[in-house]
């Protein structure tokens, strides 16, 4: 057994845990805060956590090469050059901190008047944006450690220590807007328990690599001199991820005005949710691929791929189902509202399908084929999905107001990742189109079809009404979900096993 296969479960239960969490908690903390919070304060704060996924983009690639390298390297025993590879990063991260630090201040001003900020809530808004940009500086260079511990094979721990953070986030906000904190505390509270898993994480990971040092004195830029290329790779890709995952609050912002962020994050919290259940299937691909590309391994990433793209298949389709026939209920339980507006709904069917969609195309895939050598066709696919989304965006969100800033996204995510990605993936296996759709096939047929002929009579025979609430969702997803998951039970146990030619 690989020992990507070994640690499968643990590292899935764990992300797993994180996202019941997440969403638990999440859920009755959106909702007060869509409550607590006039339109204006609700778009503003939306709008720089959109910032922050941003953040990524700064360390140019660099962390997801510090994850490979720390796979590879660790693995051979040159932990000299690791040293100097993750010396080199840390602190060239740090000036980077400091530096972009001053000059988000310098803009404080300009920002605010750019989005349409009143007057009226002017200094608490600059307030909570001098706050939010202090903290991103401690988190960017912190950000570093979680992706050491991910080249590890520790996910796990990672993912803990997110738990943790988000268990004293909820508690400290909600405690904070039942007391009626300013803006600026609250935002305070809520870096604060951002950067602390990553502190924790930093701990952690050089107590794991007793060989290997951060001081300044290992700084070498001609160490990272060879891993350019793939960096520059990474950095492009997470660039078009970016702008498709967090471009669409900029864009209505900018289009439509702040204001209309949260009728579209009313529609988008399903999607993200969806999301954050979909990813948390394929946390170890990465580190593994890397791994198995290194020694020649085609047949474990064979297995590898295969594997965790029918096991997402299979699991992600009935929660995708589940989601958009109760997308109704569910969005009046995030955020209160008596009537969920047409516009809303559609907003979160076509975020839902994009998110669904990317899931079964690119998932898995993206993430063993960067790992494989294929990082220049992975950033023409993202650079081409990216451009158009944000274009297309713009163009809709003119013609279609909110909704179609959500088409410009669900459009070209569907069309690349069909058209594109899945031809790449069935090259690169070597394998024919009918093998590839019929092992998602096998095993899933049955287990789907009983799901969807219950989920249809429950449609029919009891369908969830304006006030059907969390335990009415409830029983009837877990009607849905039991058979499926018995009748499924070998296709889940099916990841640790080789798949035969």
């Amino acid at each position: 057994m690989a020992e990507w296969q070994k640690r499968f479960w643990s590292t899935t239960a764990s992300g797993y845990a994180g996202v019941v969490v997440r969403m638990l908690l999440g859920l009755v903390l959106f909702r007060l805060m869509f409550q607590e919070f006039s339109g204006a304060e609700f778009g503003f704060w939306a709008l720089l956590w959109s910032l922050f996924g941003y953040g990524i983009l700064l360390d140019f690639g660099f962390g997801f090469t510090a994850q490979k390298a720390v796979a590879e390297k660790t693995a051979t025993g040159d932990l000299s050059g690791l040293s100097r590879l993750l010396s080199t990063i840390l602190w060239t991260f740090i000036a980077m901190a400091v530096a972009l630090l001053l000059v988000f201040l310098l803009i404080r001003e300009p920002f605010l008047v750019r989005m349409g900020v009143d007057g009226a809530d002017r200094e608490a808004f600059g307030q909570a944006y001098v706050v939010f940009f202090i903290g991103l500086a401690f988190m960017f260079p912190l950000g570093l450690f979680p992706e050491i511990l991910r080249g590890l094979q520790r996910i796990d721990i990672a993912n803990w220590l997110g738990t943790l953070s988000t268990v004293l986030n909820f508690v400290f906000l909600y405690w904070g807007l039942k007391a009626e904190w300013s803006m600026a505390w609250l935002m305070l509270v809520s870096v604060v328990t951002s950067i602390l898993p990553n502190l924790v994480a930093a701990v952690v990971a050089i107590r794991r690599l007793p060989g290997v040092s951060f001081a300044p004195r290992f700084f070498e830029w001609r160490s990272v001199r060879s891993q350019m290329g793939f960096s520059v790779a990474a950095y492009l890709i997470t660039f078009s991820n970016m702008l498709m995952a967090k471009s669409d609050q900029l864009v209505i912002s900018l289009t439509l005005g702040v204001a209309l962020v949260a009728i579209y994050q009313a529609g988008y919290k399903m999607g993200e949710m969806l999301g954050l259940f979909s990813t948390q299937l394929q946390q170890v691909l990465s580190p593994a691929a890397a791994a198995m590309h290194a020694t020649g391994d085609r047949e474990g990433l064979r297995n590898l791929l295969l594997g965790s793209s029918r096991l997402t298949f299979f699991l992600v389709t009935p929660c995708y189902l589940l989601s958009a026939v109760y997308l109704d209920p569910l969005i009046r339980l995030l955020t209160g509202m008596e009537v969920v507006a047409r516009e809303t709904w559609w907003v979160g069917q076509a975020l839902l399908f994009a998110v669904y969609s990317s899931q079964l195309t690119s998932g898995c895939s993206k993430r063993v084929l960067m790992m494989c050598g294929e990082e220049k066709k992975l950033l023409a696919i993202s650079l081409v999905d990216a451009i158009a989304n944000v274009v297309l965006s713009v163009i809709l969100a003119y013609r279609f107001g909110v909704l179609g800033v959500a088409l410009g996204t669900m459009i070209p995510t569907a069309l690349v990742g069909w058209l594109w990605v899945v031809p790449l993936t069935i090259r690169k296996l070597g394998i024919s189109v009918g093998s590839y759709l019929g092992h998602h096939w096998r095993g899933t047929l049955l287990p789907l079809a009983v799901f969807g002929a219950i989920l249809g009579g429950l449609s029919l025979l009891a369908p969830a009404g304006p006030s059907t609430g969390m335990v009415g969702l409830g029983w009837r997803g877990l009607l849905c979900m039991i058979p499926f998951l018995y009748l499924g039970k070998r296709v889940i146990a099916d990841i640790t096993k080789p798949i035969s030619p």
